[in-house]
């Protein structure tokens, strides 16, 4: 048939190996002559087609390309289980080969999408199918751990998405009644948010989305999540790689830790690898993520720049100009313009503002705590600053989002460190660094630094966030250094405006709340009687000093 004035073909069939049948529509310009391929995998449906980020398939279509959306195993109206995760790479393996064999196929595929839809991209690549050139994986990660603990700690919003999945798989079943209640529970997710043990065993998910207990249960890096780690394969025979993140993505950590893996390697024509970094959510790739106004050129001409990776790829337009632009390109906050980069950041080194206390406690917005550039401006005399962190009660982090933080840095179970106004502008490109000297009260439980941008109206712009698990072992009766890496981003500070750092116990529920009492591995089967409270300390003084690191463009 003809739809959007292209040839559409749907629901055709392809054997895997084990002979389970998936199924696809496929788009191209006409039926005639031959076309590089571009292969979606995804487990929404294949309508959708990962159009809430990128563009339709009848728009690949029309430059040229044959375009297949596929129904991942035991998604849509494809055969077998669905696994999430688990058959990925095989099943990619044997979709990008019948792709490649297909009538009109030039035998030349590339593969897109975001999300899911950039794991299975990581997993197909990671065998090496021949007929694989070149994949576009966005707001995804090839190491799934970091997808499921970013920061060592679970990602709640991992429930959320497996009661999405088992919405779809109790709709496929005819179970009307579940499908419901995980409609219920996505309408308005914060009440199952707050729900302890993380592992209870709902049966609606034991029925339709198990793989959420394997997840859960390993709490930490292990051969479970070895077995979907597709990026260490992938870089011992990588293949050209368009990286696509967002500042405010919950997924950015692991975008950066693929990319930074392929940056060390050799730059040619026949092989090289580009990052893009808009100021985008997970969803929408709009301008006004937080509700502030990024300007006209926030969407980045991301179709445009995917098109033509492809075009140098698949088409052999080598003269297009792609291998002659920087390898790295994002876009700067407060300036609001898109910068280019040799490399992205590893972290080593930076300008470094130091914590300080002073006769006021540090509690609070208007408490006394204080960051400078001088070391000699320290007070040492100053009493340690102390924080309370209730688990029941954990301090709100919504998003990463640059939303205003200021009314939150009012509450006393923060401890806040404002630094002077800026005299000069300051560029900020990569991932920051928390040293904090500290005792934590009776156990184990979390430091959690918050960085925000204080602007000369009172706004305070949320920029990162980290953490870390303190007081493990029984040592946390001790002054101990805890080093916090933080979540990359890119600003430029503007005169008048200053830094301002949190230090408290929680970031919920972007971040899981730490139980208190309990390590953080053992988490997952708290219950509401185990949320405790947590009383930490922390000084900064000669010798035991405190400090934040930003890595500042010279």
């Amino acid at each position: 048939m003809r739809f959007g004035n292209v040839t559409l073909k749907q629901k055709v069939p392809c054997a895997m190996r084990d002979g389970v049948t998936l199924y696809s529509d496929i788009y191209m310009p006409e039926e005639s002559g031959e076309y590089p391929v571009l292969l979606l995998r995804q487990p929404y449906g294949r309508k959708i087609a990962s159009t809430v980020s990128h563009a339709h398939p009848v728009w690949y279509a029309s430059k040229g390309y044959m375009v297949i959306v596929q129904d991942v195993r035991g998604r849509g109206d494809s055969e077998g289980e669905f696994v999430p995760f688990v058959h990925e790479a095989e099943d990619g393996f044997d979709t990008v080969e019948w792709a490649a064999s297909l009538p009109h196929s030039n035998g030349r595929v590339g593969m897109y999408g975001f999300s899911y839809q950039g794991i299975v991209q990581w997993a197909a690549a990671s065998l090496r199918p021949p007929g694989l050139i070149a994949i576009v994986p966005s707001m995804t990660t090839g190491d799934l751990h970091r997808w499921v603990y970013p920061f060592g700690s679970f990602s709640q919003g991992m429930l959320i998405w497996a009661y999405q999945l088992a919405r779809d798989s109790a709709r496929r079943a005819g179970d009307t009644g579940a499908e419901a209640v995980c409609s219920r529970i996505l309408n308005d997710p914060q009440e199952m948010l707050r729900r302890m043990p993380l592992n209870e065993r709902d049966p609606i998910l034991v029925e339709y989305c198990p793989a959420y207990f394997d997840w859960v249960n390993h709490s930490e890096y292990d051969g479970y999540w070895d077995g979907l780690n597709w990026l260490k394969k992938f870089v011992e025979a990588p293949i050209p790689t368009l990286h696509i993140g967002g500042w405010y993505d919950f997924l950015l950590e692991g975008t950066l830790q693929s990319y930074q893996a392929l940056q060390k390697l050799p730059r040619t024509p026949e092989l090289f690898h580009r990052l893009e970094i808009g100021p985008w959510v997970h969803i929408p790739w709009g301008r006004k993520p937080g509700g502030i106004d990024h300007g006209p050129e926030a969407d980045g001409d991301m179709h445009r720049k995917q098109l033509r990776w492809f075009d140098y790829w698949l088409k052999g337009e080598r003269d297009n100009g792609v291998f002659d632009e920087p390898p790295v390109r994002y876009f700067e906050l407060e300036s609001m313009r898109w910068r280019e980069a040799g490399r992205f950041p590893d972290g080593e080194g930076g300008r470094r503002w130091y914590m300080t206390g002073s006769e006021i406690p540090a509690n609070g917005a208007l408490g006394g705590g204080g960051l400078t550039e001088r070391k000699a401006a320290i007070d040492h005399s100053a009493a340690s600053d102390v924080f309370v962190y209730d688990a029941r009660l954990p301090m709100p982090l919504a998003g990463f989002a640059p939303v205003d933080r200021s009314a939150q840095q009012d509450r006393y179970e923060i401890l806040v460190y404002s630094g002077e106004p800026l005299q000069e502008s300051v560029q900020v490109f990569g991932a920051p660094s928390v040293n904090v000297t500290c005792q934590s009260m009776d156990g184990p439980t979390d430091l959690v630094a918050i960085l925000s941008l204080l602007l000369p109206d009172g706004r305070a712009k949320f920029l990162s966030v980290g953490r870390i698990e303190i007081g493990v072992g029984g040592a946390g009766d001790e002054w101990r250094a805890a080093r916090i890496e933080m979540r990359p981003f890119a600003a430029e500070f503007p005169v008048g405006s200053a830094l301002r750092l949190e230090l408290t116990g929680s970031a919920f529920p972007t971040l899981f709340r730490h139980p208190n009492g309990l390590p953080m591995k053992e988490a997952h089967r708290a219950e509401d009687g185990d949320l405790n409270i947590a009383v930490v300390a922390v000084v900064s003084r000669e010798g035991m000093e405190s400090w934040i690191e930003l890595p500042v463009a010279p």
